[in-house]
């Protein structure tokens, strides 16, 4: 891994990028500076609000790399300004540090720590039902450790996970601070060899779910969350490669006055490699996330296809398409349970016009059908970016 998720680059960038000597250490700065259009910036059912904006994004990142090992540091930033909805702009700052040390062939441990200052935009997260009169900021940390015993390809292998994460919203009032959260996990996955590149998985997490205040003592949100999981890895075979998961998921509340949860959770993902140029990949995931305002939380159910070309040298395309369907357990509307159908169509063409220099067009297209009233909407854009390199 490079760098942390909030720190990545562009997936289809061409050549990596030049690099600066800096102590022991190569520099490689990187800046993203785009133009967009947006004709639904708040996501609304009616009364939308279309605007042109404009997009700045340096990028800092260290890498240190001694034999198999590597530390890495990196910040970035993202602006965006809004030209005909000022109450839109923001600036994210993301941070992230981490080791990945190979002790032996045996024993390898990879530390990380990602803190965002980010934010939730307009007619997203607890805003969707309530537009407020500017995003909703937070900031979040994650420290992640994975300890991993067993050499590659050996017929055993373990991975031990732990990770500390909590979100705390800028906004001090009591709904504000009701929001706020730690989550922490700890959980194993074991890898048994049953062919000549799949692996048997067996997983086991337990996550502790803890908000740092109650909107209603008597009765909070704080809950343990137990997922177990047998599944198939495969590495690149008949020109697929991928993973399978299934298994069972219990989400217990610390309060008497929620409904439990028990039921079914998988995760899955397969590429397909048609040519040299062309990729395919399908994933799956259900799962259940923390609530944004209502209900005791979300069941959450997506599927996602998404296929890479590479037309020439310099030109490649990507293509993907989500359906997700979100359910508010615990919130009961006219018609039951409340239901969330989304959408999302992603095209986007990457042009190399020079080593240095790539540039990107896109478009997107997203919708929301609930049986919640007011909130459906449909939200297109068009994005072109440039991305500069030394």
């Amino acid at each position: 891994m490079l760098v942390g998720t909030a720190l990545s680059a562009h997936g289809q960038q061409f050549n990596e990028a030049a690099t600066v000597p800096f102590g022991s250490f190569d520099f490689i700065p990187t800046l993203d500076v785009g133009f967009r259009y947006d004709d639904n910036v708040t996501r609304q059912a009616s009364d939308e609000i279309a605007s042109f904006t404009q997009i700045i994004s340096p990028q800092l990142i260290l890498l240190n790399n001694f034999g198999a090992s590597q530390a890495r540091f990196g910040y970035r930033l993202r602006n965006e300004r809004f030209f005909s909805s000022s109450e839109d702009n923001y600036t994210d700052h993301f941070l992230s540090t981490g080791v990945e040390y190979e002790l032996n062939v045996r024993h390898r441990l990879d530390v990380s720590f990602d803190f965002e200052d980010g934010h939730e935009q307009r007619g997203t997260g607890f805003s969707i039902l309530n537009i407020a009169d500017s995003p909703d900021t937070y900031k979040e940390t994650d420290l992640a450790l994975q300890y991993s015993y067993g050499a590659p390809g050996a017929a055993g292998r373990l991975d031990f996970n732990a990770n500390l994460a909590s979100r705390d919203y800028d906004l001090n009032t009591l709904p504000g601070r009701a929001r706020d959260r730690g989550i922490n996990s700890v959980g194993g996955t074991f890898y048994y060899r049953v062919g000549a590149t799949t692996d048997a998985t067996f997983d086991i997490i337990r996550k502790v779910v803890n908000y740092n205040v109650a909107a209603d003592p008597s009765n909070p949100l704080d809950s343990t969350v137990m997922s177990y999981l047998v599944g198939l890895s495969w590495e690149a075979t008949a020109q697929t490669s991928g993973f399978a998961k299934i298994g069972h998921e219990e989400k217990d509340f610390d309060s008497s006055l929620r409904d439990d949860f028990s039921g079914v959770d998988w995760s899955a993902g397969v590429t397909w490699e048609p040519t040299d140029n062309s990729e395919v990949t399908l994933s799956t995931n259900n799962d259940t996330n923390e609530t944004n305002g209502e209900g005791n939380f979300i069941r959450q159910r997506d599927y996602r296809l998404v296929w890479n070309h590479r037309w020439l040298e310099r030109l490649r395309t990507s293509a993907s398409i989500t359906f997700s369907e979100d359910k508010y357990e615990g919130q009961a509307v006219e018609f039951g349970v409340r239901e969330d159908d989304l959408q999302q169509f992603n095209a986007t063409a990457y042009y190399q016009f020079r080593r240095w220099i790539n540039f990107e067009l896109g478009y997107t297209f997203d919708t929301r059908d609930s049986n919640r009233d007011g909130i459906d909407f449909d939200r297109n854009q068009l994005l072109l970016n440039a991305f500069i390199t030394l």
